[in-house]
C-alpha cells in the first residue's frame, strides 16, 4: 500500500504528524496497516508506552498477551484531537487495522484522531 495521499511532516508543538497530501471524501479510506498484538504489560514499557494501542481487550474472548497492539504504516504517527477527522476501525481476525475519514478533508490538513483514553501530554487542538 503506497501512502500517496498522505504525508509524515512536522508539525508544530506536536512533533511529528500526518497530513493529507490529497483531498479525501467523507468516509474515504486513508490506511490499512498491519499491527501485531502484545501483552498489556508489554505495552507499559518505556520507548512502547506512546505507541501502543488498545486491542483485544474489547474482545468477550481475549487472549492473553493480545490485550493491545503495536501498529505499522503510519497508525503511530496520527496526533489527538477532541475534534477528530479520521476513526480508526480495528479487524481483529486479520490483526489489521484501518483510518477512516468522518469528513472532507482539504489537501494540507493535519489528520487526527480522538484517543480516547486519559492524555499523557498536554493537548494542543488546531
Amino acid at each position: 500500500f503506497m501512502f500517496v495521499k498522505i504525508a509524515c511532516v512536522k508539525i508544530p508543538g506536536k512533533g511529528r504528524g500526518v497530513v493529507a497530501r490529497e483531498a479525501f471524501e467523507q468516509g474515504e479510506l486513508v490506511e490499512r496497516s498491519p499491527v501485531v498484538p502484545i501483552a498489556e504489560e508489554d505495552s507499559e514499557r518505556p520507548g512502547i508506552t506512546d505507541y501502543a494501542f488498545a486491542w483485544g481487550e474489547e474482545l468477550p474472548a481475549c487472549q492473553k498477551g493480545t490485550e493491545c497492539a503495536i501498529a505499522f504504516g503510519y497508525l503511530s504517527l496520527y496526533n489527538h484531537s477532541t475534534s477528530p477527522n479520521i476513526c480508526l476501525e480495528r479487524h481483529f481476525d486479520d490483526n489489521e487495522m484501518s483510518v477512516r475519514t468522518l469528513r472532507s478533508i482539504a489537501p494540507g490538513e493535519e489528520l487526527t484522531f480522538d484517543y480516547d483514553v486519559p492524555l499523557w501530554f498536554d493537548a494542543i487542538d488546531n
